[in-house]
């Protein structure tokens, strides 16, 4: 059974029992009340009749010496239908309408006044007795009181109740039909919304206005919505990636292959002059070097996707000093003068990784056609940061954001002439995220480029046993 079915028959329900009960109480509240008046009125209409029967007992006892037979006149002489019996319970008078069986005058003291109410077919009637004792002469008397009417008008209330809970109820259930239609209309549109959004239409949203369940079910139905289009959005970009990846990597190596396949293809089969033979080993020697940093590349860039790394407190002066005994041979083949300035700071890395990073960061530079290369260090209050920047020709600001992306190169021919396969920038961002660095790339593609990379301070304990793989 759906929601709209379930709300709609529950209020149905719920509105026509408490109609209906509301009605029974009030209907028998009013019938409790006509009936107490009644009773009022016949225990009034006995005591009157009670004087009147002692009085005819204390002036004329002998009236009732005589048995049924003596009391012809009886009747004028009370106000309502009585009916009287002696003290062994023998009628000797009535004038009454029926003639219950149920009184009970064994026994009875002056007095203890009873009464019951007695329905015989359409008829109801109230009864009133006692006994009343003048003398030797003992008499019990009984009174009726006619409540037919009072009955009959309950009868009535409850038909006419009735008729008015079957309209009421007609009128109400497509007033409660329209309410329900409302309260599960908001419902109904996150179903709508989220079919949609399994069809593929991830940029679906609902409009949350108000401040009830259902907006903030809406509200947190949008922010799902929110996420699974960025999750969406991102796996969709690692597929895009991986698929590049591949392509690019199938590139690289055939371009490279093919070029030493034909050239030791033509040094098998054919007779060369020396040159040309050392022209064509120099280009193979060239397209193996390049075939070798691309696998040693490939291979980091694997190592760093599966292995755990220890961090370990340094001093980043000390790593610097010890590091730029690699950075300035780089520097001075390519005829590039290398400035440093290292404010010392503690932070927690793996050498091994830094100096990777460092190495790749500064080889980029150098291969810029730069002619300076300033590398310095500043310790912040929370964060220490490094900054390598170079006079190169720079990165167009439309590649900023692709240029970690594996196997993107911004100037391809002069990158390949270099042995470089456009990995180098990828390894570097791994490890700035395995080290929980922040990294900001920086140029206006004609005038250099500014890295700043900003590691967290040691803060006298290790961030954790390990490093997240990313």
């Amino acid at each position: 059974m759906k929601l709209f079915h379930k709300i709609f028959l529950c209020f149905v329900l719920l509105f026509g029992t408490a109609f209906q009960a509301a009605g029974y109480l009030l209907v028998n509240y009013a019938y409790g009340n006509a009936i107490g008046q009644e009773k009022k009125y016949a225990f009034q209409e006995f005591q009157q009749n009670k004087y009147i029967l002692q009085s005819i007992l204390y002036l004329k006892p002998e009236l009732f010496e005589g048995g049924a037979d003596s009391l012809p006149n009886m009747a004028g002489r009370f106000t309502v239908p009585v009916a009287l019996f002696d003290e062994d319970g023998v009628c000797i008078f009535s004038n009454i309408d029926v003639q219950p069986e149920f009184f009970d005058f064994y026994g009875a003291e002056d007095n203890r006044i009873a009464f019951r109410i007695f329905r015989e077919g359409e008829e109801s009637y109230i009864f009133v007795y006692d006994c009343i004792a003048q003398g030797d002469v003992k008499v019990c008397l009984v009174t009726e009181t006619d409540i037919s009417s009072v009955v009959d008008a309950q009868k009535g209330m409850i038909a006419y109740f009735q008729k008015i809970y079957i309209a009421i109820l007609c009128i109400s259930s497509p007033v409660i039909f329209l309410l329900t239609k409302v309260l599960t209309g908001s419902v109904k549109k996150v179903g709508k919304a989220a079919r949609r959004i399994a069809k593929g239409n991830y940029s679906e949203r609902i409009s949350t206005a108000g401040k009830d369940e259902i907006s903030e079910l809406a509200s947190d139905f949008n922010q799902m919505a929110q996420q699974i289009e960025e999750k969406i959005a991102e796996l969709s970009d690692m597929a895009k990636q991986k698929e590049d990846f591949a392509a690019n990597f199938a590139h690289e190596l055939k371009t490279p292959l093919t070029s030493v396949i034909g050239y030791a293809d033509m040094l098998y089969r054919r007779e060369l002059p020396k040159e040309e033979v050392k022209s064509a080993a120099e280009y193979i020697l060239s397209e193996g070097m390049r075939l070798e940093s691309l696998s040693l590349k490939l291979m980091d860039l694997f190592v760093l996707d599966k292995q755990d790394f220890l961090p370990e407190r340094m001093s980043v002066k000390e790593m610097f000093e010890n590091l730029e005994q690699g950075i300035e041979p780089v520097c001075r083949k390519h005829g590039v003068a290398l400035h440093m300035d290292i404010e010392d700071g503690i932070i927690e890395a793996d050498y091994d990784l830094f100096k990777t990073m460092v190495l790749n960061l500064v080889d980029n530079a150098v291969k810029a056609d730069c002619r300076d290369v300033w590398i310095s260090g500043m310790q912040g209050s929370n964060t220490y940061q490094i900054r390598i920047k170079d006079n190169g020709k720079g990165i167009p600001p439309k590649e900023l954001g692709r240029i970690t992306e594996a196997f993107y190169m911004v100037d391809k021919s002069r990158s390949r002439k270099q042995h470089g396969a456009g990995l180098g920038m990828a390894l570097v961002s791994k490890i700035v995220k395995i080290h929980r660095a922040e990294m900001k790339i920086e140029s206006d593609g004609k005038m250099g480029t500014t890295i700043s990379i900003e590691f967290p301070l040691h803060e006298g304990g290790k961030f954790g046993n390990k490093f997240p793989n990313d």
